[in-house]
């Protein structure tokens, strides 16, 4: 890997840096993770959710208070939720292609995915999937010489496969057929998956946010949805975990954004808020030419601030959901976390160098994260 030139400062320098802007960041309070449009939202949603269904077989169940305290209710409730919830015989094949999907593309999700209990894993790979293919459809129209004519055709593509998702009528398919079964089977609230394409849009027509307030409602409509549709999969045992389920969505986007600053601005596209950009005097032009400098690590010093905070906050959520499906939700949230000090640890050079864990690194963070998830923390 060629090293950038422009890059001045070591480690040690951008880990300070780092304490500096964080503490700024939450100095700043609420409205530095949740800003009015994020607050508006989540009320919004509060209201129209439908809570996640609970098949007949695990109302009928009641358990005596010596079950409870011996794990008994647990296992039973497990197992009545694994027979409920078990794919459609006709879509096993289709559920199969879609975990070939997400293992080809994302080691990261694939790694948590397969800490889910084996009941909900199908489902979280078709949703996976679904978001997989929703987004390559706009990011070919990227690649194409003529921008105007490319993003015309993924705006309509975009529409026809919304459309034939929506339906689910196409036999051949696998993953209209997948998605159709999870989404019937796990009552996913069709305004989700509407939401999530709306935010996939949104990369047709703006390349620039002005603030933290526009970037967030992208964040939200692209990831934050996704995790709410996990919510039905995983069965959250309370409408309160809404928020935090949003919070999560919004650091891993913003994770991403941060990862990718460099291969989405050959792409034309800045999602680093302008008026954090200013304030910290880093130019468009030094950002599309790849410039590392003072002024580049603070301003991503305050982001990274930014999505630890996000991080924080929506850690509570996890100990709403069931027992048995918190540490694939939590190594998800650590493995996307830990992308951000490998930001720091490479000196903030984003434009030559693609932030990840190993697996080796993912596998010895389960310790912890199982620990921290037993204990509720």
């Amino acid at each position: 890997m060629e090293h950038n030139p422009a890059i001045s400062y070591q480690t040690s320098t951008a880990v300070e840096h780092l304490g500096k802007a964080r503490h700024s960041s939450l100095e700043a309070g609420p409205a530095a993770i949740d800003p009015p449009a994020g607050r508006r939202i989540v009320e919004s949603l509060s209201r129209r959710l439908p809570p996640p269904q609970r098949p007949h077989c695990v109302h009928a169940l009641q358990p005596t208070r010596a079950q409870r305290r011996s794990g008994a209710y647990d296992a039973l409730a497990s197992h009545c939720l694994t027979e409920a919830h078990k794919p459609t015989p006709g879509t096993v094949w289709a559920y199969e292609e879609c975990r070939r999907i997400i293992k080809h593309h994302s080691k990261s999700f694939y790694f948590s995915a397969r800490l889910l209990p084996a009941r909900q894993r199908p489902g979280i790979m078709a949703l996976y999937a679904f978001c997989r293919l929703s987004d390559d459809l706009v990011d070919r129209a990227d690649a194409g010489r003529d921008p105007v004519a490319a993003r015309d055709q993924a705006r309509e593509a975009l529409e026809q496969w919304a459309r034939r998702c929506a339906e689910g009528t196409d036999l051949e398919h696998p993953v209209v057929q997948a998605w159709s079964d999870t989404r019937r089977r796990f009552g996913i609230p069709p305004e989700l998956p509407e939401e999530l394409l709306a935010g996939i849009r949104m990369d047709l027509s703006i390349s620039r946010y002005e603030s933290w307030d526009e970037l967030w409602v992208y964040c939200y409509r692209v990831a934050s949805t996704v995790g709410l549709m996990s919510m039905y999969i995983t069965g959250a045992d309370t409408m309160e975990a809404i928020p935090y389920a949003v919070q999560l969505g919004v650091a891993l986007q913003l994770t991403n954004i941060l990862r990718d600053v460099g291969e989405d601005a050959k792409a034309g596209r800045i999602y680093i808020p302008a008026e954090d950009m200013r304030r910290f005097g880093y130019t468009e032009e030094m950002l599309l030419s790849g410039e590392v400098n003072r002024r580049f690590v603070e301003l991503m010093d305050f982001q990274i601030a930014r999505a630890h905070a996000l991080y924080k906050a929506a850690w509570e959520g996890i100990a709403m959901l069931p027992r048995d499906s918190r540490l694939g939700v939590a190594a998800a949230a650590t493995v996307y976390r830990g992308i951000l000090g490998k930001i720091v640890g490479a000196g903030y050079d984003v434009f030559n160098h693609r932030a990840h864990l190993s697996t080796g690194e993912k596998v010895r963070a389960l310790p912890r994260v199982w620990w921290r998830t037993r204990l509720g923390r």
